[in-house]
């Protein structure tokens, strides 16, 4: 079917009348709205069904915000309140209107196929989830454990929903929205930290920020057009504070590996297409210890000097202590879980014991049993569930994607496509190392972000191949 793009331009005189639209609809809704308040229990029903019906216009006019929405609502999954099924369930409503939409989008502009170099390391892994849940039903295992864990694996498959509505001339949407999302996130973690004048973690600070943060590090280094650099250094700051404000030292070792890589791969491909600025580009260090060091005196500011210098010293300080402590209490659970998932993964290596097991666990403050699906080590928990088939699994994954990465950045002529295929390799260096600390690829918070990335990488590869470099429907 012909991808080209075939609708009429709109009628110089429907313009102003399509401007109006909006605010004429909005004149008759609010009314409606409030009246709907007044009446119904509960008063933020009409509000949610509203929100719902307005993301899914947008999403109509612009399938592209779609996938902005449902990432976003993947990062405020909560997995500690108890309604864990219900934002799943509205979650999963929302990828459905996704698909339906990507579906009646696709009677008229065609299906874009995957590349085929990216088919095989997909097929293995979710060969391996497949069989990881098979074995799962057959050994008995909760059933909502193992929806949980299906969920974030599927992560992959984000980047095919993707091809279907981005291409490469989508980057830069696909880049605001995550960095909307970013900032999002930084508002309500800190928000929420004032409130509570303690540690938080879960949704309230995430590695969306960070992952952001080194997104916006790869753009500065190698934008062309020096306010291009200027604004995502700028927008660095409010990610860096979130990243501080979560007293998580695994993200910040993550961060630090994100920038690395980032910058070592962006310093090569700059030899390679501007051998001339390459050397200019040696200012953006001091810049980032500049960004650094205004992130570090804001948050002085919130937080107040002492109480960061201590609360940050602290977290470092407590590192290796098994004392029972409040800032050592997780090295402790952390001890046992290793020890008890060791033991159990240690009975089926080779095949694991399947997706869904959980074993039973302590809690060292009621002193309750409780059974427990995850493990503070993505690999461990891995080896746990799918055992050295699922290791190798994801290795292939990893291997496969930020090779075919690292290709593309050599060969491509956009600075835009370059930058995004070396972020999704600096953040996956990112999030490998975060995962030493914790299963944060096992929750849908980094899983669904960790696709988005990935998902814009493949979208404009998919586009090169099939359209050649011509724009799509859904690119502007």
């Amino acid at each position: 079917m012909n991808r080209a793009h075939t609708a009429a331009a709109p009628g110089h005189e429907a313009a102003p009348s399509g401007r109006r639209t909006p605010w004429v609809l909005a004149m008759v809704a609010a009314p409606l709205l409030l009246l709907a308040a007044l009446v119904v229990d509960p008063w933020w029903a009409p509000m949610l069904i509203l929100g719902a019906a307005a993301l899914a216009a947008w999403s109509l006019a612009d399938v592209r915000s779609a996938f902005v929405v449902g990432v976003l609502l993947a990062t405020f999954v909560d997995y500690t309140t108890g309604r864990l099924t219900f934002q799943f369930a509205v979650l999963a409503a929302w990828l459905a209107w996704t698909l339906l939409v990507l579906l009646w989008r696709s009677a008229w502009v065609g299906i874009v196929r995957p590349p085929a170099e990216m088919l095989p390391a997909l097929a293995i892994w979710l060969a391996a989830c497949a069989f990881g849940v098979v074995h799962g039903v057959l050994r008995g295992h909760s059933l909502r454990s193992m929806g949980v864990e299906v969920a974030a694996a599927l992560w992959p498959l984000l980047g095919i929903g993707m091809m279907q509505a981005f291409g490469r001339r989508s980057l830069s949407y696909a880049a605001l929205g995550l960095v909307g999302i970013g900032l999002i996130h930084t508002v309500f973690g800190l928000t929420m930290l004032q409130i509570h004048q303690q540690r938080l973690g879960g949704i309230y600070f995430t590695t969306v920020t960070g992952v952001a943060a080194v997104g916006l590090w790869t753009a500065a280094l190698l934008a062309p057009s020096g306010r291009t650099r200027g604004l995502c250094l700028a927008a660095m700051i409010p990610m860096l504070a979130h990243l501080l404000f979560s007293f998580t030292r695994g993200y910040w070792l993550g961060f630090v590996a994100g920038i690395a890589v980032a910058s070592l791969l962006a310093w090569r491909n700059l030899g390679r297409f501007a051998p001339r600025e390459r050397s200019r580009r040696l200012l953006a260090v001091p810049v980032l210890m500049g960004v650094v060091a205004v992130t570090l005196a804001l948050s002085a500011l919130y937080f107040g000097p002492g109480d960061l210098v201590g609360a940050i010293g602290g977290r470092f300080g407590s590192s290796f202590s098994t004392e029972l402590s409040t800032e050592t209490l997780s090295n402790v659970i952390r001890l046992e879980e290793f020890d008890r998932s060791i033991g159990a993964a240690l009975e089926s290596p080779v095949l694991g014991r399947g997706l869904g097991f959980t074993f039973v666990t302590r809690d060292l403050v009621t002193r309750s049993l409780k059974d427990q699906w995850y493990v503070h080590n993505y690999y461990l928990l891995l080896w746990l569930k799918l055992g050295v088939i699922g290791l190798a699994a994801f290795a292939v994954l990893v291997w496969s994607f930020t090779r075919t990465a690292l290709r593309a950045a050599d060969s491509e002529p956009s600075w835009m496509a370059r930058a995004w295929s070396i972020a999704a390799v600096a953040t996956t260096a990112q999030i490998l190392v975060i995962l030493l600390t914790n299963f944060s690829l096992a929750d849908v918070n980094t899983a669904s972000v960790v696709g988005y990335v990935w998902g814009g990488f493949w979208a404009w590869r998919a586009d090169a191949s099939h359209a050649h470099g011509v724009p799509r429907t859904g690119d502007p």
